[in-house]
């Protein structure tokens, strides 16, 4: 297992590299008078207020996705849940047979509720697109702030998944994670799906530039 981290951790060093290098290529490709842009920008700065002066010291909510994200996880690796409870003050468990590193970091990568809106863009008529990409920009901001607030090196979670571990592969899936959904609010799925691929050939691309220096 030791071993197996070590891979991932170095794979995930080497995967950051390359899409933050591509995710960079895609800032100047952002059109702010887009419709999707401003709606998203929109409900993100919303939420700011929203945040700071009330959700910030009611923990449920956070420690509601925190937990589902557990759950949610837990079931794409089809492990089978045997517990699940959030509470206001006390924190909250997931209980799952079976688990792995992925699941155990998941709340601190991956908005869940933002990704699971994602197959809704295919069926929302055009008109109420702006109110879609409204509530994406607010889900995105409260994932955010809420991570932001619950990460910690004390933290169950990142504890047993090793510090230097959670560090390196946090930075790699949180890089991916919002440029999935940076793309996509620029450019639809089409633009999120070259980001994916462009990461990879970004990678080519340095490991040609390192062979030819060497």
């Amino acid at each position: 297992m030791k071993l197996f981290k070590t891979i991932i951790a170095v794979l995930s060093i080497i995967l950051a590299v390359g899409y933050a290098l591509e995710l960079s290529q895609y800032f100047k490709f952002i059109d702010t008078s887009r419709e999707s842009v401003r709606f998203f920008a929109l409900g993100f700065a919303g939420f700011l207020p929203v945040w700071f002066l009330v959700l910030r010291r009611h923990y449920f909510y956070s420690t509601f996705e925190h937990e589902f994200t557990h759950l949610i996880v837990g079931l794409l690796f089809l492990k089978k849940p045997a517990g699940f409870e959030a509470t206001e003050r006390d924190g909250g468990v997931t209980v799952l047979y079976g688990s792995n590193f992925v699941i155990t970091l998941g709340p601190y990568f991956l908005p869940t509720f933002v990704f699971l809106l994602f197959p809704l863009y295919l069926a929302i008529n055009s008109q109420c697109l702006k109110y879609y990409f409204l509530v994406l920009g607010l889900l995105t901001s409260y994932h955010i702030f809420s991570t932001i607030q619950e990460f910690s090196y004390r933290q169950p979670d990142i504890i047993k998944s090793g510090k230097v571990f959670s560090t390196i592969f946090l930075i790699f899936t949180n890089i991916l994670s919002y440029g999935i959904i940076i793309t996509f609010v620029a450019g639809g799925f089409k633009m999120t799906g070259d980001f994916i691929v462009g990461g990879i050939f970004e990678l080519k691309d340095l490991y040609l530039a390192a062979r030819n220096l060497l």
